[in-house]
């Protein structure tokens, strides 16, 4: 069967980029041929410029903050450009418009939405090409978006996207809040999946990433990954790494030199970025401090020594990073940044039973995959198309 993917592809995101590799390899192993669907809207190629395009005041602030960096950021934005090109195959310019998507995309047995907030309705570069709106007469499924912090029912366009929603097939999502807003929207059943890393093994995951980046240091570290570097946060990860003799990792270029992280003591900015150098020190580090959902799925699949640490001081629509440790029963690992101990940090984990409860998801988003390729089949067979099989 040949099934085309749109998702978060292109997004200079370690989580964006492996979750796509992912649920291709997945459908792959199940003897499909599979494309990612080259989409990238200009308003998402716009967030990964070195210097900030939308000239609101915040951002010529961290323009100007981003100079000194503009050599790294490039550099760094550079190996995500040729990770991306290379491990996903991608040819000539991407689709930017779902005119373009209908104009000259190649027709699919099924398409796919998903995963990554792909359904965030309101993220800068949100499309309603992930609400597959450009075919007609296919079979659509979802796997696994999420829909962050959104409640899509709020939206003024939601009557446009349940409309688009009806045309799916099955419908899935990662998070409880999603598929409550969901369900409400479109008045039908949405499955809750596992994000498609975690489909993968941590044995799987070091076959696919070369992982040869070399550090600029030795001894012992804490791979910091997140998305916001707070002022809290970096303090209390400094005094953690001064007393225990240890270096902290980050890999975001941009946001260290926005957030002047260079300032704080035993932080050092890694010369490579993207998937092999997140896959490296997910391996190698020996504590992993993250505010990122993908970062706390790693941790989970390399069997990490780890913290999420939430900013969040009220409670919010995002349940994406809570709702998978609460299946993990490891809420004691979702903590503010007061909480952050040394001692927190080494509170024994169990992954025999975390791999258990892994395993028994990633059968249960097999079996969805599974019975919609199934569908998938019987659909073309219905309508007199040609199905075949691809090894």
């Amino acid at each position: 069967m040949k099934i085309g993917i749109i998702t978060f592809h292109a997004s200079y995101n370690c989580g964006s980029i492996l979750q796509c590799m992912a649920l291709k390899e997945v459908l792959e192993k199940k003897n499909n041929k599979v494309d990612i669907i080259n989409f990238s809207s200009k308003e998402q190629q716009k967030l990964y410029s070195a210097f900030y395009k939308k000239l609101t005041v915040k951002n010529i602030v961290k323009n100007f903050l981003c100079i000194p960096g503009r050599k790294v950021i490039r550099r760094h934005y550079e190996q995500y450009a040729k990770f991306i090109a290379e491990t996903f195959e991608l040819k000539g310019t991407p689709y930017e418009t779902t005119e373009e998507l209908k104009k000259n995309l190649p027709r699919y047995d099924m398409l796919i939405a998903g995963g990554d907030q792909v359904w965030n309705v309101n993220v800068e570069d949100f499309a309603t090409a992930y609400f597959l709106d450009f075919a007609d007469d296919t079979y659509k499924i979802s796997y696994s978006p999420s829909l962050g912090a959104t409640d899509i029912n709020q939206s003024i366009h939601k009557e446009k996207y349940n409309q688009l929603l009806q045309q799916f097939n099955a419908i899935s999502c990662r998070e409880v809040n999603g598929k409550k807003s969901l369900e409400k929207l479109t008045g039908r059943e949405v499955e809750l999946l596992l994000d498609p890393t975690m489909l993968l093994t941590k044995e799987e995951w070091l076959t696919k990433i070369n992982v040869t980046v070399e550090l600029p240091f030795s001894g012992e570290y804490i791979f910091y990954y997140a998305f916001s570097y707070s002022p809290e946060n970096n303090q209390v990860i400094q005094k953690i790494a001064e007393e225990n003799n240890l270096t902290v990792v980050v890999i975001d270029s941009k946001q260290w030199y926005i957030k002047g992280l260079s300032k704080y003591k035993n932080f050092v900015l890694c010369d490579e970025t993207g998937p092999e150098a997140f896959i490296k020190f997910m391996k190698e580090s020996k504590y992993v401090i993250t505010t990122s959902f993908h970062g706390t799925v790693f941790s989970l699949v390399f069997h990490k020594k780890f913290i999420y640490i939430n900013g969040n001081r009220i409670k919010t629509n995002d349940d994406r990073t809570s709702f998978i440790l609460e299946q993990m029963d490891l809420m004691n690992k979702f903590i503010h940044s007061e909480e952050v101990t040394i001692d927190k940090l080494d509170e024994v984990i169990d992954y025999s039973l975390i791999d258990f409860k892994v395993s028994k998801l990633r059968e249960k988003a097999s079996d969805y995959l599974d019975d919609n390729i199934d569908k998938a089949s019987t659909f073309l067979q219905s309508k007199g198309k040609e199905h075949k099989s691809f090894s």
